[in-house]
């Protein structure tokens, strides 16, 4: 939504000259989406209810930054920015087993559960450089960003467990772990033992076309290529076997997790989904139709819709998710849910943009 609107005003630009020379924008976007249970319940831990039946993937993904333009070099704008990813996989017996685990109840729905997690969460601080063109019909706007990273994990974790009536765990699980700070085993940083930070590129690019004059064809290609790196990160692997029993010192049978494995540092490198997104606008009357599709990794949305003046409404009939966006000379705004209260929802989408120019 936002670099739409920036690659519109392209359009402007190349036709006349701006009585202001500065221009900064501040910017946020995010999305998240996921069919395990709702977003802001999972960020919090704190899950009111169980998961989907279906629960196998996650994400969000946000970005804020602040644009900066002059108007005697009105091709470039320099961006600050910060960025935060997180991305889940999963499957139905997971998300039920740490459900039931969280609120302790007994993981006994299944005899054994077959557990999968894929976990990747990185944030990031970043500069960037945004060229924009207009060449006829065609706005384009490409956009270079090096990110320097503060915070990684990532984590994989598969094998089988199964539950007692009175919470007891039984199972065996394989684990690797590559991580900055926050891990599974809880693992100190003595020392200074492995490196915290990291750095990243990326590469961004956006377009819009004027088909005809009712029309409008515009893209935007998000990490189209992009690659992390952190030397001597936290490295865990290891196999816990929860099957090893015992007799304690007043005679009673217990369980004791058995761990094995290796901790150490070792360089990390990693990409983030690319985020696609495609849509055609036709104008009729006092009214815009929208046909919209966007890929987030492995997931495709479509959305219908329409807009008459500032004001649009777009719809996502597969998800069952709507959107309500405002596009004003300076400030944009645009709010996507799948449920009345934002508490319950799967799918969050927020987008903001003000400009202000001297």
């Amino acid at each position: 939504m936002i670099k739409k609107a920036c690659l519109s005003a392209a359009l402007l630009i190349s036709t006349s000259s701006l009585a202001n020379q500065h221009e900064i924008e501040f910017y946020l976007t995010s999305n998240s989406f996921t069919d395990i249970a709702p977003v802001l319940q999972i960020a919090d831990d704190e899950w009111q209810q169980g998961p989907q039946s279906d629960a196998s993937m996650g994400f969000s993904q946000s970005r804020v930054g602040i644009a900066y333009q002059y108007q005697s070099l009105s091709s470039l704008r320099w961006h600050i920015m910060q960025r935060i990813d997180y991305h889940l996989v999963t499957n139905p017996h997971t998300a039920l087993g740490y459900y039931q685990e969280q609120n302790e109840l007994p993981l006994t729905s299944y005899d054994e559960y077959d557990v999968e997690i894929e976990l990747v969460g990185s944030r990031n601080r970043g500069l960037g450089v945004e060229y924009q063109e207009q060449i006829g019909q065609l706005a384009i706007s490409i956009q270079a960003n090096y990110w320097q990273l503060n915070y990684l994990r990532h984590s994989n974790v598969s094998g089988t467990i199964s539950g007692k009536e009175d919470l007891q765990l039984l199972g065996n699980l394989e684990f690797e772990e590559f991580y900055t700070d926050n891990n599974f085993l809880k693992r100190p940083n003595s020392e200074g033992g492995w490196q915290t930070s990291g750095d990243g590129y990326s590469l961004d690019i956006a377009f819009t076309y004027k088909l005809s004059d009712t029309m409008m064809l515009y893209g935007e290609f998000v990490d189209l290529i992009n690659r992390f790196e952190v030397t001597g990160v936290g490295y865990t692997k290891a196999d816990i076997n929860t099957k090893g029993s015992f007799v304690d010192n007043v005679g009673f049978s217990s369980f004791r997790p058995l761990l094995k494995g290796i901790e150490k540092e070792q360089s990390f490198e990693f990409d983030l989904n690319k985020q696609i997104q495609l849509g055609l606008d036709y104008a009729k009357g006092p009214f815009v139709y929208h046909l919209n599709t966007f890929k987030q990794g492995d997931r495709q949305f479509t959305q219908l819709g329409v807009s008459e003046g500032a004001w649009g409404l777009l719809i996502d009939p597969v998800n069952k998710v709507v959107d309500i966006k405002y596009q004003g000379e300076s400030i944009d705004w645009q709010l996507g849910l799948d449920q009345f209260n934002p508490n319950d929802a799967l799918a969050i989408r927020v987008g903001f943009s003000g400009k202000f120019a001297w």
